[in-house]
């Protein structure tokens, strides 16, 4: 759901399982802009990839004649080889959480609730099953501490568009299609499908 146009609206990108120095370049030029305007980038990968890390565009004299180049991860997250899903369920368990204690504090609500009311099904069962998640298993299985997944969903929250990005790193193993499902969940929560900035970006 999410075209290169996006990316010059979007206020938080999230990455998952895709090293994008390797498998699309291009990206990282559109990463460089965002990361320059102040975008939080929160990445979830095994590996450091460098691409992630920091940048400098070939393309770019200033780049390639300065010292320094640009960062372009804001959190950087080693997740445990297939732990994606469980630290997904973490960033989600924080964000509902955080909705609950709203909602008897008589605060602002967390999740987009006329969003979840008009565009998804489901909402209840998916928050109870969240709910039920013990955060010592989602910290041995995601490989992340709390304090990490937690941070993740804080730059989530204050996000208004944000994106999810995956590569084969979440398809090419026996639990991808759950956990693009939980990417999908994550931007469902606060409503980042179908509006500029937002969504889903294979």
């Amino acid at each position: 759901t999410v075209t290169l146009d996006d990316f010059a609206e979007t206020d938080g990108i999230f990455f998952f399982g895709q090293n994008v120095g390797t498998s699309s370049p291009r990206m990282l030029h559109d990463l460089q802009d965002a990361s320059r305007r102040g975008v939080p980038i929160v990445t979830f990968n095994p590996l450091r990839e460098r691409g992630l890390v920091e940048f400098d565009n070939p393309q770019n004299p200033v780049d390639m004649l300065t010292p320094g180049a640009t960062r372009i991860s804001s959190q950087y997250h080693q997740v445990k080889t297939g732990g994606d899903t469980a630290a997904l369920f973490g960033i989600c368990k924080a964000l509902i959480a955080a909705d609950d204690a709203a909602q008897r504090s008589g605060a602002a609500r967390i999740l987009d609730v006329a969003f979840i009311n008009r565009h998804t099904q489901g909402f209840e069962e998916f928050a109870a099953a969240v709910r039920s998640k013990d955060w010592y298993d989602l910290e041995r299985r995601s490989g992340l501490t709390r304090n990490a997944m937690e941070a993740a969903a804080a730059v989530y929250r204050s996000a208004t568009a944000a994106m999810g990005v995956y590569g084969m790193g979440l398809t090419q193993h026996r639990h991808g299609v759950e956990t693009v499902q939980m990417i999908v969940n994550l931007l469902l929560l606060r409503g980042n499908i179908g509006k500029p900035g937002a969504g889903i970006l294979p």
